[in-house]
């Protein structure tokens, strides 16, 4: 047997049994779901801060999400992990107003840091804190990525002066938050701890200074780690699960909506865990399996959704010319994908090419799905984009699992499936939670460091002006954060000015940032895709995964700079790129390489087991200049005496988490050393700072 093979069940959503007050259906519409009708009511009660909605993907969370802003005059910002999927729900958005037509007439409008400063530039606006006030003081509901919204209630975009004079602490937060009245999170499950606190820091400084808002998390994977901080300060939250209410059935009921239809699940065996056996699975059945389906099932869309950007643009080519004599198109949406073909991607492919781009939310009207996944969530995230809509006489997925997985799940004892099995979504989900693998969550960021960007916020709000502003909101945080985190704030202002005074600052601008602050993305221009409009060829992308997988050239900084001018971009956002380089082609196979560093203290570095800014590191692979760009460089890193593969397995490390291999000799193959990254350094760190010698001082940089 080549292949295991189950088959989900349809999915059916309740109907609420009432509509709510206040709220006047579409005409034809016959109800709202379950969960819509509850999360609004939950929306109106003053008695609730915070709401968490669980329902299944495609079973209308957005709709739960927007529905009082389009019957209520519930002006709302809503954040987004990526662009893609803040483009879609901008789309949902804008249908939702169409379909409700309120009569207040809400303007949609969506904003991420390239729109911003285009924004900008266009108006001859002076600054980012400006262009800001004036998107919020025009947009009833405004889309945008928690970045930014993290950024805001961090102080980021106030124009102060080295000494820290200019801006009050509260020109800008204070102005956003007083123009919305709902706080969405979408798909907050895909972040870490260190968002989770940064988050929460937010949540609290809106809480004590611009009081009554409502905060809603959507996510079919509620997030244990914030509703643990919420339960510990008391902050009052309501969790709309239709699971546990039976709000889902798996055989058609009267009135029930279909939110899910039947779906056969493959299993490929035998597949390795290694970079390239799905790779080569792809294209070993491009035509047998993939092709032919589209030729048996005419009509058919489909999507391969994988880890690698690498790996799909050395597919796109190859599945190009095998659709092409269909006249059928296949497109490619990933990070380095121009955001003229991402816009057009999802609604022209017959067959679409991703990666983790498209695997959040998108609203894809797919029948045909090959995917990988490198953790259980991410498991149900890209499978969950299969199967929401009707018009197909088939659905198919195949999953690229390593076979060891396969294994625990269909071989070894008291595995939980049979080959033949027709199983229902949520047990099968909860399968796949148990048997999947352990990823880590790094529970002990908000306390180690977390608390760090805590004592930032309560720093603020011991200004002067905040204190005669806002009396009570400095000691209000101070209690709630505390207990929120079970942390100290005197404590963290002896770490923070620590850090500060052994010349530091880099760290802890790390800790304040909110998915890492990027140092080693460099700016490229993409030549690989020869009909990519020039303005979109210069991109932001990470050093390590350059090195791995692309074919490149030089740049020095004036030209590409200059270049960049010419093609009517603004340029900021290249200013702190590591280095600059010309992308002409792909790697057929991955390169090989570690970072080096010459530095005689490297053993004591590493067994220090303290966050580092360290200066002196190379490369292996690649040109002389980048190796110099690297070595010039000051670099936030934790650097450890186990090597890479010991942690990743000993610790259950996500799979693109920034930490590699690192030696003190150019040729050695067995590096002995790994070093992390910027915020992995600091979550590495959190989980081994305890291995270091008895005789350490203690601060923790």
């Amino acid at each position: 047997m080549s292949n295991y093979k189950i088959t989900l069940k349809p999915v059916y959503s309740r109907p609420a049994s009432t509509l709510p007050t206040g709220v006047t259906l579409p005409s034809d519409w016959s109800s709202l779901a379950w969960h819509q009708a509850k999360t609004y009511e939950a929306l109106q009660d003053p008695s609730i801060d915070v709401i968490f909605n669980t329902a299944l993907t495609g079973d209308g969370k957005s709709l739960a999400a927007y529905l009082a802003a389009m019957t209520q005059r519930t002006y709302t910002l809503a954040t987004y992990p990526t662009n893609e999927l803040g483009r879609d729900q901008e789309k949902q958005a804008q249908g939702y107003k169409a379909k409700f037509k309120p009569q207040h007439d809400p303007q949609i409008y969506r904003l991420n840091a390239a729109v911003l400063e285009e924004f900008i530039a266009t108006n001859k606006i002076p600054s980012k804190l400006e262009g800001l006030i004036n998107r919020a003081d025009n947009s009833e509901i405004l889309l945008t990525n928690p970045d930014i919204f993290h950024y805001i209630h961090d102080f980021r975009y106030l124009r102060r002066n080295k000494a820290g004079k200019g801006d009050n602490s509260d020109r800008l937060f204070q102005k956003i938050d007083n123009n919305y009245n709902l706080f969405i999170f979408d798909e907050f499950h895909v972040f870490s701890s260190p968002q989770i606190t940064n988050i929460l820091n937010a949540i609290l400084l809106i809480k004590h200074t611009t009081p009554g808002k409502k905060f809603l998390f959507l996510s079919a994977t509620p997030n244990e780690l914030l509703q643990e901080f919420l339960s510990n300060i008391g902050l009052r939250y309501n969790i709309i699960d239709p699971v546990s209410q039976e709000a889902y059935k798996f055989t058609n009921e009267e009135g029930w909506r279909q939110i899910n239809f039947p779906v056969d699940l493959i299993f490929p065996r035998n597949l390795e865990p290694s970079l390239s056996s799905n790779y080569n699975w792809i294209v070993e059945n491009a035509e047998t399996i993939i092709l032919r389906f589209f030729q048996e099932n005419t009509e058919s869309k489909g999507a391969i959704i994988l880890n690698s950007i690498a790996a799909v643009k050395k597919l796109l080519p190859k599945f190009q010319e095998l659709f092409a004599p269909l006249g059928l198109k296949v497109r490619e949406n990933t990070g380095l994908t121009g955001e003229t073909e991402k816009s057009k991607s999802v609604e022209e492919a017959d067959l679409l090419l991703g990666t983790s781009t498209i695997d959040v939310g998108v609203d894809f009207k797919i029948n045909f799905l090959v995917f990988e996944a490198a953790d259980a969530g991410n498991f149900i995230q890209r499978f969950g984009r299969l199967g929401r809509h009707g018009g197909f006489d088939t659905y198919q997925a195949y999953a690229l699992l390593p076979n060891f997985i396969v294994e625990r799940l269909f071989e070894v004892d008291k595995h939980p499936l049979q080959n033949g099995d027709i199983c229902d979504r949520i047990t099968f989900s909860n399968i796949i939670r148990a048997h999947y693998g352990y990823i880590n969550e790094f529970k002990q960021y908000p306390k180690r460091w977390g608390g760090i960007q805590s004592a930032c916020v309560h720093l603020e709000l011991n200004k002067g002006n905040m204190k005669a502003q806002y009396p009570e909101a400095a000691n209000r945080f101070e209690v709630d954060i505390q207990k929120a985190l079970g942390i100290s704030l005197k404590q963290k202002y002896a770490q923070l000015f620590h850090c500060m005074k052994e010349s530091k600052k880099k760290i802890i601008e790390e800790v304040r940032s909110f998915r890492g602050s990027s140092q080693l993305d460099c700016g490229i221009y993409d030549a690989t895709n020869p009909d990519e409009p020039e303005q979109e060829r210069y991109k932001i992308y990470n050093l390590p995964s350059i090195l791995s997988n692309f074919i490149y050239q030089w740049v020095d900084k004036e030209s590409f700079t200059n270049e960049a001018k010419k093609a009517g971009l603004s340029i900021n956002r290249f200013e702190r790129a590591l280095c600059y380089l010309k992308l002409t082609g792909y790697r057929e196979v991955r390169e090989d390489w570690k970072f080096y560093c010459s530095r005689e203290d490297l053993s004591e570095i590493a067994k220090s087991g303290k966050v580092q800014v360290l200066k002196g590191l190379e490369a292996t692979a690649g040109i002389n200049q980048i190796s110099g760009a690297l070595w010039r460089r000051d670099l936030v890193c934790f650097v450890s005496d186990r090597n890479r593969s010991t942690l990743r397995a000993k610790l259950g490390l996500p799979i693109h988490f920034q930490a590699y291999s690192l030696s003190d000799c150019m040729e050695d193959r067995n590096p002995p050393y790994t070093i992390a990254f910027g915020q992995s350094a600091l979550l590495l760190e959190t989980l081994i700072w305890h291995w270091k010698p008895q005789e350490d001082e203690g601060w923790i940089c």
